[in-house]
């Protein structure tokens, strides 16, 4: 038993077929045929059944396949370690990064990066989510990290999920909302509400998550995170930020949660994004499973 057979069984078990896997593996039919024979020989057991003339597991496959993945999951770590430790010298790996992720959550993750790799240049590439979309629909970077509430709808690109994103309403510890200890729906849309820029896709959450409904009026788009914290701080309206990035004003005592009366759940996703027809590098895929396992 060798690592193409088992890539190939797992090929067998998701196509249904041996035509098409046969494809996939530029091989044979009849190669795949050998190669599942010799599986089943090494088992002594039948992993396949037909039905229609499509290929499915016998329950003795079913129970063979995650331990096979696991296998070839492994291996393909051990690949992209021992690659990365010959050739990631004096290399640079380049990725697009939203606001909050790109100021809160990646910084101390590509400390820890650099420490293992000390000869790669990591460049962190901060801007706007639909800059970040349009960045990486343009291949000007081969991956991008955005906090969204919703799945990313580009037919160009494909993503991952990798971790929550809590938001929170906060305001200046001078605001009268911050003397009751829980606040309505009306109270808030009575605020004027900071948001980092005019394509922000924050102010339709609210209205889809909470039916918070701002008027227009009452919503100004003034630049980035850290205007929105500035301008809360200094009392002009309240913001919602995610829960990373006020955890020094909440420190400091400048700002302060507004707890919501109606349970409302307003979380994102941390989202990783890559063209669907511009591969990974190695190298990239070296660092976005650091990511992963750092997260």
């Amino acid at each position: 038993m060798n690592l193409e057979t088992l890539e190939t069984f797992i090929k067998v078990a998701g196509n249904h077929s041996f035509t098409q896997t046969a494809s996939e593996m530029f091989c044979s039919q009849a190669a795949v045929s050998i190669r599942m024979k010799s599986l089943e020989k090494h088992f002594d057991t039948t992993l396949f059944e037909r039905d229609n003339n499509r290929i499915g597991l016998t329950k003795e496959g079913k129970l063979l396949l995650p331990y096979v993945e696991t296998v070839m999951e492994t291996m393909r770590g051990a690949e992209k370690e021992i690659y990365a430790s010959q050739n990631l010298k004096n290399r640079e790996i380049r990725f697009a990064c939203s606001g909050t992720p790109g100021t809160y959550i990646f910084p101390p993750i590509i400390h820890a990066f650099s420490a293992k790799y000390p000869s790669v240049t990591v460049v962190n590439h901060v801007e706007y989510t639909q800059n970040v979309f349009e960045d990486i629909e343009a291949k000007v970077f081969p991956l991008g990290f955005v906090s969204q509430p919703f799945p990313p709808q580009r037919e160009s690109l494909l993503y991952e999920e990798l971790m929550d994103d809590p938001l929170v309403f906060f305001a200046s510890v001078e605001n009268p909302l911050c003397r009751k200890d829980e606040v309505t729906l009306e109270d808030l849309v009575g605020e004027t509400l900071m948001t980092t820029n005019h394509r922000s896709s924050i102010v339709k959450y609210l209205e889809s998550a909470g039916s918070l409904n701002f008027p227009k009026r009452n919503i100004q788009a003034i630049g980035n995170i850290e205007a929105v914290k500035k301008c809360v701080v200094d009392n002009k309206g309240i913001g919602i930020l995610s829960v990373l990035a006020i955890e020094t004003e909440r420190k400091y005592g400048v700002i302060k949660e507004l707890k919501l009366k109606d349970p409302i759940n307003l979380t994102r996703k941390i989202y990783a994004l890559y063209h669907k027809d511009q591969p990974l590098s190695l190298p990239d895929e070296v660092f976005l499973d650091f990511v992963k396992n750092y997260i």
